[in-house]
C-alpha cells in the first residue's frame, strides 16, 4: 500500500503507520529520509536546475543589452545609426529615394485599407437609410390611401418590385418619389393614391356593417368633405395635391365631387 506524502487527517492511515507522519501547519506530512534520491524528486530537481540556469542566462543577456543601451540619446535613430555604421565600414548607404518610395507605398497601402473600410461602412449605412425611408414612405402612403393592413406587405413588395418607387437626394435632403411612366418625379402619395384607385383597389379595406358609406369614411381622419364639419381650404388643397384621393374622401361621406 502506498502512503500519501501529505494528508489532512490520520483517520485514513492504519495505526501501524501513523508514527511515520509529522504534523506541520495543520497537515500531516510523511517523514521520509533520502527523498532527494527518489526518481520523481530527482526529475523535479533536474527541471528546477534547468529553469534556474535559463533564468541566469537571460539575466546576463539583459544586463549586457542594458549596458549597450545605456547612454543612448532619446532621439536615437536606428536607420541613421545603420547608415553611419555602413559608411564607416565602407558600405554603400541605401538610396534616400528608395527609402522614401518604400515608406510612401506603405502609407498609401494603410490609407487605402482605411478608406475601403470607411466606404464599406458608409455604403452599408446608406443602404439601410434608403431602405428605411422608402419602406416608411410607402407604408404611410398606402395606409393614407386606405390599403388594408394585412395587404400592406404585398402592396409594398409589388410597387417596389416594379422599380416605381425611388429615393432622390438633392441638396443634402432625401425625397421618396415615384415614376408612373409619364412623370418620373411624382409625389409618392399621389402615385399610391392613383394606384389604389385603379389596379390596387382590391387591396383597400372593405367597409363592414350596415352603413357602407360610414365604414368607408372611417378610412379617413379629419375628412374636410364631412358635411358636419366641412373645411373648404383643406378641400382645395387636397384637390390640387391628390385629385383621386380627394374624390375618394368626398364619396366616403356621401358628397358628390363637384370638380
Amino acid at each position: 500500500m502506498a502512503l500519501k506524502a501529505i494528508i489532512d487527517s490520520l483517520d485514513s492511515v492504519e495505526e501501524q503507520y501513523r508514527d511515520l507522519y509529522e504534523e506541520k501547519d495543520g497537515k500531516y506530512v510523511l517523514a521520509v529520509e533520502g527523498i532527494e534520491a527518489h526518481p520523481g524528486a530527482a526529475a523535479l530537481k533536474s527541471a528546477l536546475d534547468r529553469v534556474r540556469g535559463e533564468k541566469r542566462t537571460l539575466s546576463e543577456k539583459l544586463t549586457a543589452v542594458e549596458g549597450r543601451l545605456d547612454g543612448l540619446p532619446d532621439d536615437f535613430d536606428v536607420d541613421e545609426y545603420e547608415r553611419l555604421k555602413g559608411a564607416a565600414e565602407g558600405k554603400e548607404p541605401p538610396k534616400i529615394d528608395e527609402r522614401l518610395d518604400r515608406q510612401k507605398a506603405e502609407l498609401e497601402k494603410k490609407h487605402r485599407i482605411e478608406l475601403e473600410k470607411r466606404d464599406a461602412r458608409i455604403s452599408k449605412l446608406d443602404g439601410t437609410l434608403r431602405k428605411s425611408l422608402v419602406d416608411d414612405g410607402l407604408t404611410k402612403a398606402l395606409i393614407d390611401s386606405g390599403v388594408s393592413k394585412e395587404f400592406l406587405p404585398a402592396a409594398k413588395a409589388l410597387l417596389k418590385e416594379r422599380g416605381a418607387v425611388k429615393l432622390i437626394e438633392e441638396n443634402d435632403e432625401f425625397q421618396v418619389l415615384a415614376d408612373d411612366g409619364i412623370d418620373d418625379r411624382m409625389p409618392l402619395t399621389k402615385f399610391v393614391a392613383n394606384w389604389v384607385g385603379d389596379e390596387g383597389k382590391h387591396f383597400v379595406a372593405k367597409a363592414t356593417g350596415g352603413d357602407a358609406k360610414g365604414g368607408e369614411a372611417k378610412r379617413f381622419t379629419e375628412n374636410p368633405f364631412d358635411p358636419k364639419n366641412p373645411n373648404r381650404t383643406k378641400q382645395q388643397e387636397l384637390i390640387v395635391q391628390n385629385d383621386l384621393r380627394a374624390r375618394q374622401m368626398a364619396e366616403a361621406v356621401g358628397v358628390t365631387p363637384y370638380w
